[in-house]
């Protein structure tokens, strides 16, 4: 149901914003409102290049999102929260159609522009198959002018109607919210030109809404129409308060929106975003000059690319406070550069202003990184390297969590990779991950590919396990313990305290296309330290292949074997039922 917002409510969220030192009122506007041509098109009145001052605020307080119990949770009846359990992990729980909050583990798919976003669209069909396979959340693509067409007047009418129809097959929805565009490619939008966001302060011919772009011969482009014969993307530029108390606004209207709805977990904001990194540099537009030079005053830095990585800090930890201002609970995500920054590639690091620190520094929930390609492998080093410590990993008990939004499949990652992706995920104690995308794996029309099928029955042995996997911390545990006695081999294991583990049976280095797919039998030895009857579950290829009840003796254990490629892999679930 579409929510029209009174100018009661409008002027008491602004009120909100206001205290926190927003500098939300520019040139005489305020967002939320329809401002009229003031700011608006050829002939607009420039805004004072000091009013980046704001930004540095140092009283700023930045909000995350509140972590709750699960009994304050189920008190305060949050539709969905991440609550602190009570081995210390922070999970995701959602309620269920009765109120009652139930653990959730996203299995997601993303989705949107790319490969759904047409008018003939069934989205009934499209989220059906989701349901058969296995998927309980959609990272869908929405743009700015999706749920704001024009200025100051939001209408949620298309993303209404995709919670409801996904809310019918058990699928909620993470809002992948693009402030920029792909100017070939987002078919069913406007041209950005046409876009009322691109073009808030222009002037004298010069665009000063979007980030001013350096060309191979160093010319800066000031104006869509050059950047759109030279680049595929066009950015906003969120130094210009114009532009940034939109994208404040708009946070805030979203939040609100979706704040009782147990179907929404939250909002990626931005894809791919932050300084843009194409051309020989970005951003060079005045605004971003501007807060240039008042952090080099503040700091005594002039480099450029530590700004960069500064100012995209800022950036997102006001637009995260913007979100969760109006909707405390559910998560926001951040995706730098298809994982480049994460990989440690210095040349896009250099130019988008984001590293593996900015999930941290900014103060966003959600760790939302991409893996795509072979050298992804590279993207764990780099993150452990700042979310480890003393061999414990910090993602599944402190904020930002893990939760990947885009892991590739089909054509973007060999199948052995997606898998080992997924398990990656998996062992570090994650909230769940998405592959991207649908199109990879089914059709407009629900037929489900080769892609798919692996998916689905891989996400079939994550529910039928998510009893460890959602309470689950990484290792074995003081309990029960597994190891293979195969070369090539590995567990990776989850426990939830001394009562079971999960062991995920898998071959990381025969995951290259190289090594050749072979049939392996695989001893396992499950050791445990606390005599009492055991019951030993084995899942291969998405179903339950074998399941037995022992008597075990503290630190004697027990032992089977696996059968299956070294291109597959298996779960062993381990359970403790009574002392002995």
């Amino acid at each position: 149901m579409q929510i029209n917002y009174n100018m009661i409510k409008i002027k008491k969220f602004l009120t909100v914003v206001f205290s926190l030192a927003f500098c939300l009122k520019v040139a005489g506007q305020e967002p939320g409102i329809n401002r009229g041509k003031q700011n608006n098109g050829p002939g607009s009145q420039p805004v004072p290049l000091d009013n980046v001052e704001c930004l540095f605020d140092s009283a700023f307080q930045v909000k995350t999102a509140v972590i709750l119990s699960q009994a304050a949770a189920q008190r305060n009846s949050v539709p969905l929260s991440l609550v602190r359990i009570a081995n210390n992990k922070l999970a995701v729980m959602a309620q269920d159609k009765n109120g009652k909050l139930q653990p959730f583990y996203m299995r997601g798919i993303e989705t949107g522009f790319w490969d759904t976003r047409t008018d003939t669209t069934n989205y009934d069909t499209v989220f059906e198959a989701y349901r058969k396979m296995n998927a309980d959340a959609a990272m869908f693509m929405i743009h700015w002018s999706d749920i704001e067409p024009a200025d100051g007047k939001f209408n949620f009418s298309f993303t209404d109607s995709i919670v409801a129809t996904a809310k019918k097959y058990g699928v909620k929805i993470v809002w992948v919210l693009f402030m920029h565009e792909h100017s070939h490619d987002m078919k069913c939008l406007p041209p950005p030109e046409n876009l009322w966001m691109y073009n808030l302060d222009t002037r004298d011919s010069v665009n000063y809404a979007i980030q001013w772009i350096k060309d191979k011969n160093g010319a800066i482009i000031k104006d869509i129409p050059t950047q759109r014969q030279k680049f595929s993307e066009i950015v906003p530029c969120y130094a210009n308060p114009i532009v940034y108390n939109r994208i404040i606004g708009m946070l805030g209207q979203l939040g609100a929106h979706y704040k009782n709805s147990e179907s929404v977990i939250g909002v990626q904001i931005g894809n791919e975003e932050g300084i843009s990194y194409m051309g020989s540099d970005a951003d060079l537009n005045p605004y971003t000059i501007s807060s240039f030079e008042r952090w080099k005053k503040l700091t005594g830095d002039t480099s450029w690319t530590r700004f960069k990585l500064a100012i995209v800090k800022l950036w997102w930890s006001r637009f995260t406070t913007a979100y969760h201002l109006q909707e405390p609970y559910k998560l926001t995500m951040f995706n730098p550069i298809g994982g480049g920054p994460e990989k440690g590639d210095s040349g896009i690091i250099a130019r988008s202003g984001t590293n593996v620190t900015t999930f941290r520094d900014s103060k966003i929930d959600v760790i939302a990184t991409m893996f795509y390609g072979t050298d992804a492998t590279r993207i764990w080093k780099n993150l452990d390297a700042i979310y480890k410590v003393d061999n414990t990993y910090s993602y599944p008990t402190q904020l930002p969590v893990l939760m990947s939004t885009e892991i590739g499949i089909g054509r973007l990652n060999t199948l052995p990779y997606t898998q080992e992706f997924m398990i990656n995920f998996l062992e570090r104690g994650s909230q769940g991950f998405a592959v991207f995308e649908y199109g990879h794996m089914a059709s407009l029309e629900g037929m489900i590919n080769a892609n798919g099928d692996v998916f689905q029955k891989f996400m079939a042995m994550v529910k039928a396990n998510e009893d460890i996997i959602w309470p689950g911390l990484p290792g074995s545990g003081d309990n029960i313990s597994l190891s293979a006695k195969t070369g090539g081999a590995k567990i990776s294991c989850l426990h939830k305290g001394n009562e079971g583990t999960l062991g995920i049976l898998h071959f990381p280095e025969a995951i290259d296309e190289k090594i050749l797919e072979t049939q392996v039998e695989v001893p396992i030895e499950i050791t445990v330290q606390k005599t009492g009857v055991y019951v030993t579950e084995i899942y291969k290829d998405g179903i339950l292949t074998a399941s037995r009840k022992d008597n075990m003796t503290a630190t004697k254990g027990s032992l089977v074997t696996v059968h299956l490629s070294n291109k597959a892999t298996a779960f062993i679930k381990v359970t403790k039922l009574g002392i002995k």
